[in-house]
């Protein structure tokens, strides 16, 4: 329990010093240059503390991680259920390919440029953070089921075992690991897509309209207090989805039997 507690001490005294170098950095740096190009981090922290003590700067970070986690939720469920056919099924993995080709290739600007025309703006973001999320967890899911071993798929043929008892028992547990790297992997690239599209399409009570802004009035402080928020509720969501699927392989004791 004592090793431990000074365990957890030392990994937090290890982050306090990596992020006080960094920071330090970023002082020298600001010192280096105008302040209208690199704001100081005291200067970032006071504007970051102003925008935390008004109340529409709660209610605009709530509507953008309203939009990621739809986005996420959507992208999760289609990568899931598109990721086991075409695992199982190869002519649909072929009939999918090029367009999931051509979603993994496409930038994402011009993704929302061309959103822009045929969505509302509320839209936009969404969508394109499904865009981005999707292929992430399909290919993820892919993988695990490839990656079963293909004598376990022919003792449970042999023994005519039904086949949604094989994908239960069977391709599942080999699933859920490439599925929670997928979706750690999935949440932050659905984040930085989302808060983009929003400042591209310029979406009412959003971080990304808060961004864009701040960039239109120069206020340069704003748009790094706004980039630190982002980051810490990227970090935030990142780490609650590694403690959740740590336990539900806890709970149901998933293992490939």
């Amino acid at each position: 329990m004592i090793s431990s507690i000074n365990k957890a001490h030392r990994r937090w005294y290890k982050w306090i010093i990596i992020f006080t170098f960094w920071f330090l950095i970023w002082g020298l740096l600001s010192l280096r240059t105008n302040d209208f190009y690199l704001p100081s981090p005291l200067e970032t922290l006071i504007t970051l503390l102003e925008l935390l003590v008004q109340k529409p700067t709660y209610f605009v970070i709530l509507s953008s991680i309203f939009r990621v986690l739809s986005a996420f939720i959507i992208a999760l469920i289609l990568g899931i259920t598109l990721g086991i056919i075409a695992g199982l099924n190869s002519h649909f993995f072929d009939l999918l390919q090029p367009v999931l080709v051509a979603v993994k290739s496409t930038p994402v600007v011009s993704f929302i440029i061309i959103t822009m025309v045929y969505l509302p703006s509320q839209a936009v973001p969404v969508f394109c953070g499904i865009l981005l999320g999707l292929p992430i967890i399909y290919y993820n899911i892919i993988e695990g089921i490839h990656n079963v071993d293909p004598l376990l798929i022919n003792m449970a043929t042999l023994y005519q075992v039904k086949k949604s008892k094989i994908i239960k028992k069977i391709y599942f547990p080999s699933i859920v690991p490439y599925m929670g790297a997928g979706i750690i992997t999935g949440i932050g690239v659905t984040w930085k897509g989302t808060i983009a599209a929003e400042v591209i399409s310029a979406v009412r009570h959003s971080i990304g309209q808060n961004i864009y802004n701040a960039k239109v009035c120069l206020e340069m402080r704003e748009v790094f207090a706004w980039t630190i928020l982002i980051i810490i509720w990227s970090l935030l969501f990142e780490n609650i989805s590694k403690k959740l699927i740590a336990l539900l392989q806890q709970h149901r004791n998933l293992k490939v039997i």
